[in-house]
Parts: structure tokens; sequence; C-alpha cells
């Protein structure tokens, strides 16, 4: 598919800061040890009950991360690691945590064995560097964050990290390490963001993290969002508290009465005084700063509504903004109204040699040389907005380094300049489609970056190495639409043709060979109600008619004529509580709308629709009529967002429905199924882990029993439907919020659109498929694998540095089989050609469960002559197309299947003077 130019036509959006918010929950008891629930591991089976399956079977089994990461995703921290200005971590909202050693130009994964991937600060030992401290669950709030599960830290520079507590705590937005004891450390930990929680506040360990002690707590609202000390006399501990709330409706950035503010201690965290000299009454988020050439001098920028609440998209207050005390915090004055979307950013940095430079983060980089009086614009002017972190390296105030919802920035220049580090892939997807084109495109809709589309597989060749070479580079993904996009569809019938969407239903058709694009989102018309699209709005392709689209607001809508025109085929799905449907705002809480969506393959005209309110609908005949069935679903809060709807592909009258109640303080996973539209459920959720909601569940279109899950912290698979799941990492999934799921349903290959490590392919599913009761009880079996197709290889770019993303292609046959019991010999594979002359003898593991071995479609070497292009464009003398016969033996054990053959137009082998 052709590139087409960026399209940018949705400014940034901003999300309500205040509007009513629901009662006040009861608070939640603390927990003293992490269980399955708040560590998101899977449970265990039922006692004497195994599984058909276990994780350790299925380790075979490779995922392939084939970016993009020239978008990046949300960085919340950044720490220079002390006197080694080249070596620093990078922290993000939902990927996890990096470090690299050579100034960016590499990146390594260093917390991808943990259960979270979700950082909200770092700290390192200023006493000892190889001491590390990282504070899970990032402070941002937004409606789509995730959450972690406490305090770890490090003793060997990052290599390890160990659990340390703090479980319930959700959000720690910062710590701070007393500069000469690394064992004495402050976590500020904001809590729960959707409910109220007891485990807030600001905590403090005396021993290295062994326990901790709640030091300031004010309610079980309040949180601390910030904490710094004085490092001329650590004793001295500021802490910024801040109350917040999410509804599925509403937002609340401060407001919870005049109990939040800063708040001193100078004795070590024993006792604390609350400083109102000078600032508002009434606060929201702070963030804090010392100038580091005299810490007495405190900078504050502080969200207050006192004065009346500013609009949304205004960056100036009219109570809080930037504010200074030159005496420890006795007095304050206010120097500059500035606090842009306070609930977001609320980031203050002070240069440690200039006093004057003050730089506050929001939607771009401002900047002061007045000590914060007055701020210009221009601080980062082409970096992507949204700032979150700013590092000022001590050794040199000119080196820069800022993290933003689109990834990492480097400046040497003190912020004139800006270096993009663009090879590490931290895209936030909220749902992927693919194409059918070949090699298949996978186009998705990613937070803050807009909708993108790349290939499943690379014509490029490019590394140091044979063994380092990579096929997908950035080059190869462009973006298609713009805003924060979600839902993209390909049309299948023309790979140049893709429906993409931006925030509340803002759909568009692409036309790939022209770049000509047009809106689609239905308006009302004279005399129509008003429409209501949620932040993420569901729209399909029809299964049955591709020129025909659904698109879901509070109605649902038919596109016709590719979305060239409309109609309404439902009434508002929603429950329509008044209360809780906004109409103001950033269109972030916007509620009582349709969420998910799905066709039936079979029955043309029957489509499910499930609402963020609880709701769920069937038709059965287009939408003339409808059923809501929502009083029939068991074992499901009422009101709990239904995250997705999977029509099944045997039953016209089965469907499974998902549902995630975070937004509601519930972190139970719940997965139910139908088999009579909707007049009956039953649970499918089996030994799901608890405290991870399901965001995705896949029914496999060849087997019914396989089902797949993408939940808040990972990837599950069911062999028997839903009774058994265990986890799909195999060797390469991180534990990362898995937010779509879908099978090429040529290629068989399983796609996960993540939350925040962008995408990755599990090649080739069709051994899951065929792991049937029966196949399992086997001794040996080898699995019958998808036809194989082979494609040459150039190299058509310039020379490559090292510091680029790189992803490798597929093998070009993959052959699968299922071993029972360990074999020393390991295991022999034969492939013959239709006359039995052997062309191929492979060797494989023989492990007990999945086994994988892979070939290039080649002869033995000694078979044959590769043409002098093979290395250089990588034209291996591939074998004939057609069929060949597979044999498998494992000690004793045999096993036989065949494989097809075949490749491209212009593609395939040499004349047969080419073999010896």
């Amino acid at each position: 598919m052709p590139p087409s130019p960026v399209f940018r036509f949705i400014p940034p959006l901003a999300c309500l800061i205040l509007l009513a918010p629901g009662p006040p929950r009861a608070a939640a008891g603390p927990k003293s040890k992490p269980s399955a629930r708040d560590r998101g591991t899977a449970a265990a089976p039922p006692a004497g009950e195994a599984g058909p399956v276990t994780t350790g079977q299925l380790r075979a089994l490779s995922w392939r991360s084939i970016g993009p990461a020239n978008m990046g995703g949300r960085v919340s921290e950044i720490v220079l690691v002390p006197g080694k200005p080249s070596q620093f971590f990078a922290g993000t909202g939902t990927g996890g945590l990096f470090k690299t050693v050579n100034g960016g130009t590499t990146f390594s994964p260093v917390f991808d064995d943990q259960p979270v991937l979700s950082i909200g600060s770092l700290a390192i030992a200023p006493s000892d560097p190889q001491i590390v401290y990282v504070g899970t669950g990032e402070g941002n709030g937004r409606n789509s964050s995730t959450w972690g599960d406490g305090v770890y830290k490090s003793t060997d520079g990052g290599a390890t990290f160990a659990h340390l507590g703090l479980d319930d705590s959700r959000d720690i937005p910062r710590l701070a390490i007393h500069p000469k004891s690394a064992d004495v450390v402050y976590a500020a930990v904001m809590g729960h963001l959707w409910d109220a929680s007891r485990e807030r506040g600001l905590y403090k360990t005396s021993d290295g993290g062994k326990t901790w002690q709640a030091v300031l707590q004010i309610d079980e609202n309040h949180g601390c969002i910030d904490v710094v000390l004085d490092p001329s006399n650590p004793e001295v501990v500021y802490a910024a508290m801040y109350a917040r709330r999410r509804t599925p409706w509403s937002f609340q950035s401060g407001g919870f009465g005049d109990k939040g503010g800063i708040y001193k201690s100078s004795d070590g965290g024993k006792s604390f005084k609350r400083l109102t000299e000078g600032l508002p009454r009434k606060t929201g988020r702070i963030g804090l700063a010392l100038f580091a050439g005299n810490p007495g001098h405190v900078f504050a920028v502080i969200e207050s509504d006192e004065a009346g609440t500013a609009s949304i998209d205004d960056v100036q207050s009219r109570a809080g903004g930037v504010f200074k005390s030159a005496d420890g915090g006795a007095r304050f004055t206010r120097l500059s109204p500035l606090t842009p979307r306070p609930f977001y950013f609320s980031k203050i940095v002070v240069d440690p040699k200039d006093e004057d430079r003050v730089y506050v983060l929001g939607f771009g980089l401002a900047v002061s040389d007045d000590g914060g009086r007055t701020f210009r614009a221009d601080g980062a002017p082409l970096p992507h907005g949204d700032l979150h972190p700013l590092v000022i390296d001590p050794a040199d105030t000119d080196h820069l380094l800022m993290g933003t919802d689109g990834g990492i920035y480097e400046s040497r220049d003190r912020s004139k300049t800006w270096r993009y580090l663009d090879n590490v892939p931290l895209g936030e997807f909220y749902e992927i489609g693919l194409g059918m084109d070949f090699p298949y495109t996978v186009c998705g809709g990613l937070q803050d970056n807009g909708s993108w589309c790349g290939p499943s597989r690379g014509t490029d060749l490019f590394g140091e190495s044979d063994e380092k070479r990579m096929n997908i580079s950035n080059r190869d993904w462009f973006t298609v639409w713009g805003g924060d996009g979600y839902y993209v569809q390909i049309d299948p019938r023309d790979a140049r043709v893709v429906y993409a969407e931006a925030q509340e239903g803002v759909l568009g058709r692409v036309d790939l060979s022209t770049n000509r694009i047009k809106f689609l989102r239905p308006e009302p018309k004279e005399g129509m109600p008003h429409f209501r699209f949620n932040w993420n709005s569901p729209f399909a392709v029809s299964k049955h008619d591709p020129d025909v689209l659904y698109l879901g607001g509070n109605y649902l809508f038919r596109l016709t004529r590719r979305g060239d025109a409309w109609e309404m085929i439902s009434s508002d799905l929603s429950s329509r509580d008044v209360e809780k449907i906004i109409t103001v705002g950033s269109g972030a809480e916007t509620h009582g709308t349709i969420v998910t969506l799905a066709e039936s393959p079979l029955a043309r005209g029957t489509i499910w629709a499930g609402t963020d309110d609880g709701n769920v609908h069937v038709t059965r005949d287009d939408g003339r009529t409808w059923q809501n069935v929502t009083s029939k679903l068991s074992g499901v809060p009422k009101g709990t967002y239904v995250s997705r709807l999977e029509a099944s592909h045997f039953d016209p009258g089965a469907a499974i429905a998902a549902f995630d109640g975070h937004r509601t303080g519930d972190i139970h996973p719940y997965v139910l199924e139908t088999r009579d539209f909707g007049a009956t459920w039953r649970p499918l959720t089996g030994n799901l882990p608890e405290g991870g909601p399901v965001r995705v569940v896949r029914e496999d279109p060849s087997n019914q029993s396989l089902l797949f899950a993408g939940t808040e912290f990972g990837l599950y698979v069911t062999f028997d439907r839903g009774r058994h799941w265990v986890s799909l990492r195999g060797d390469s999934l991180p534990p990362v919020q898995v937010h779509d799921l879908q099978i090429h349903p040529r290629d068989r290959d399983l796609v996960a659109g993540t939350h925040g490590r962008s995408i990755y392919v599990l090649d080739d599913i069709t051994a899951l498929e065929q792991m049937t009761p029966e196949n399992l009880a086997k001794a040996v079996v080898l699995f019958n694998p998808r036809p194989a197709r082979g494609f040459y290889l150039a190299e058509r770019g310039a020379v490559w540095g090292n510091e680029r993303f790189g992803a490798k292609n597929p093998p070009y046959a993959i052959v699968n089989y299922w071993v029972k019991e360990h074999s020393p010999d390991g295991a022999k594979l034969t492939i013959a050609d239709a006359k039995g002359a052997t062309v191929r003898e492979l060797e494989g593991p023989s492990e007990p469960g999945l086994n994988r071995i892979t070939w290039d479609l080649t002869r033995a070497k000694e078979q044959r002559i590769d043409p002098p292009e093979a290395r250089e464009a990588g034209q291996s003398n591939f074998v004939a197309p057609g069929e060949y016969d597979l044999t498998l033996k494992v000690g004793k054990e045999t096993s036989k299947s065949k494989i097809t053959v075949g490749y491209p137009p212009g593609v395939g082998p040499e004349p047969p003077a080419g073999l010896k």
C-alpha cells in the first residue's frame, strides 16, 4: 500500500476537568501481600482438574513485534544515571521500562518479566547508582490509563527487579530517595483512579522497601501526586496532595474540599504542615521543583478552580498557575497564571544552574528566562505535543531529555532543537484491521497518534549480519488519519481503500491511490435528535456486503455506498440516564453510547450491539426490530461496560460478550456466552486471572473450542471454550494491555493490537486450531501446516546505523508438531517431492508440548547452486511450487503431513540446471 500524507485534521482535545462526580465509595481494605488479582497472574485450574494445555507447552510460540516505532507512545518518566549522561531509563505509561547505555542509540526492555508495565516513577540512589526504584502506575489519570501494583527495586542497575509492596497503590507518580541513604525512600501514592481507596498518600521506607509507613494521609480520596526532598537537608520534605476521580461519564480533578495542597515536613516525615500563605485555598494537581543552587527556593505549578473553572483548552488559570517561595514555603508569590491542562501535566522544572530558566510542560514546552514571570511557548515547536517528564543533565544543562505522548526527545542546545528517538515500538493501539493483500496490511488507531498502516512482512533487507537481518522498518509505516485513532478497517476487495476513525466517531474513507478523503460520520438532519458518539465509537465493514458499514453512536447507523449514504436503524440503545449523559467537555466522558458491534458471519442481518452502560441488544432483521437481552445476563454487575461482542462462526444464535468493570472499580474478568440469541447466558471466564479485565475476546473461525482473550495484563487462550485458560505470551509477548485481536482469514495469523507496545503477530496458528483432545492424546502429531509462500527481498536503502527500529519477517514455511513426552534424540523432519525424492532434512526440538521447525523453501546446500543475487538480493534458489510430503520422526514415533509451496508472479525456482 502506498503511503498517504499525514492528515491531522483534529486539534488536540482535552478531557473534562470538573464535572459532578458520583458519590464517594467506601474505602477498600488494605492488602498485605500480592495476590493473583493484584499481580495479574493466571489462576490455577480447580483442584484435581487439569487443563488440556499448559503455558509451558506453548513456549515454542514466538511473537513478532512489527512496530511501528515512528510515532512513539506516552513516556511518563525519564531518569539519568548519575555521572553517566549516556545512560538513562525511560518509563512509559503503558509499555514498560527501557534502558539505554549509548545515549538512546539502542534501548533494551528491562521490566518485561514483571506482571505490570505501567511506570509512574523512577528514582536512582545518588549514593549507589546500581540501586533503582520503580513506582508502577502512571499518575496522569487518562481515561485509557492502566494501573500498577506497587514499588519495585533493582540492586544491579536494572538487570533484575524485586517487588516491595504497596500492592493496592495503583498509581505512584513520584519517588524521592535520600541523597545519602538508599534505604530511605518516599513514595507519592495516588491510589485508585476510578474509586476511593485507603492505600494512598505519602509513604516512607527506611529499610530499603521491606516495610512502608504512611506518613501523610488525608482521606480515601486524596493521594500524593509529587514529593521532593531538600538535597542539602533531606529531613525537609515537600509533598503535593491531590484528589481526582473518574467515572464513566465524568472526571473531577481537584474540588474535593480544601484539604489538598502543598505540605512540608522538617523532621523526615514525622509531622507535616500545610503551606497556605500566598497559595489558593482549593487546589487540584500540583507539580513541585526546588532550585538546586538554593533548595529553599520552591517552585510549584498549581491547578485551582477557586475563582471559577476555566475552559479545558485554556492554558491559564484564574487562581492557579506558577508560584514561587524564596523562604522554604513560608510564603508563596504567584508569578504566572500558566497551568495548561493541569490534570494531565502540572510539571515544572528549574535549571539546576540558572534559577531564571524555568520550564512548564503542557501541550508544548513553555520556557521562562525571568524566573517564571513570563513564558514563551516555543520550547518544543516540532516534537509531539503532550509533554510529561523533562530531565536536565546537571553536568551539562544544555542537555535535555523529554518524554511525550509521542515518545522520547533529546536536545543538546537547551531546547532550541530536538532529536527524536524513534527506535522503540511504544504505540498505544485501540483497535486494528487487516487487509487481504499480500503481504497483508495491518492498520490501527492509537492514543493521540492518529491511525497508521504497515505491512505484516517487509520486502527489505538491512542489518549488520545475516543473523541480525531485518525486513520491516519505520519507513514501511504511514499515517492515514488524525486525532486519537480508534477503529480502522480495510476494504477486503481493495486494500487501497481504508476506513479510519478518530475520537467521537469521526469516520472517514481514504483512497490511498489518490489520497482523497471523505468524512462519513452521520450528522443529524433537521428535526432529528442529537447524536452521541463515544470517544471510542465502533464501526464495522459488513461481512456480507463490503459496501455497507455499521457505525455505533447512541443509535446504530447503517452506511451504504461505502459510506456515502446513511440511515438510523435503531432507537437509542443506551439506558438514557440523563444524569450521566454529558454534552460538554472534550468528549472523553460522553456516555450512553454503543461501544462494541458484532455482525454474524453466518446470518445476514443479525447484529449485536453493546453499550458503555451495560446494555446488550440483538437484531435479526438488520435493525428493523431489536431485542434487549440485558436482563438475561448473569453474574455481571448492572451497568458494566460491554468491552467486546463476538458473533459465532458456527451458530447464528451464538455470541460471546466480554465486560470491563474497571471504570466502576471492578477489575474482575467477565466473559459470557449465549447460544440462543441472548435468552440465556453461561460464563466462560474459567480461571482467567483476577485483576485483569477482559478487553477483547475472539473465537477461532475453524475451531469453536479455541478462544483468545486480550486482557489488561496480557493474552490468554482456551482450548475448551472457556473452561481453562493459559497465558499465550510464548517467548516474547510482554504483559501489556491487549486491546484488540484479529485472525487473518487467509494466512491464519493472530495479530494483537497492544496498548503500549504497538503490534505483535503470532505467525500461523493452525497448530493451535488442530490441538484437539484427540490430537493431544497422541505421542507425536505433525500438524497440517498452512501453505508456504516465498518471495524475494532486496536492500533498498542507504547504509543503516544502529539507531533504527527493525523487525523480522516470518519464516517462509512453519511446521508445527506436538510431542507428548521428551525424546533425547530430538526430532527429524524429512521433506520429499512428489516423486519421493528427499528435498531437505531438518532437525528440531522434541520438548513436551508444541514444537516448531522452519524451512526456507530451499534444498540442502549440497544440492543447489545459489545464484549470485542470493546474498545481495535475498533471491534464493527456491524449490519448485507444488505439494511436498512431510515425515516427522521423534524417537520411535512417526507422523506425516503435506505442505503446499507457491510463489507470487515473477518469483520462483531457477531452472533445473541450477541443481547439482
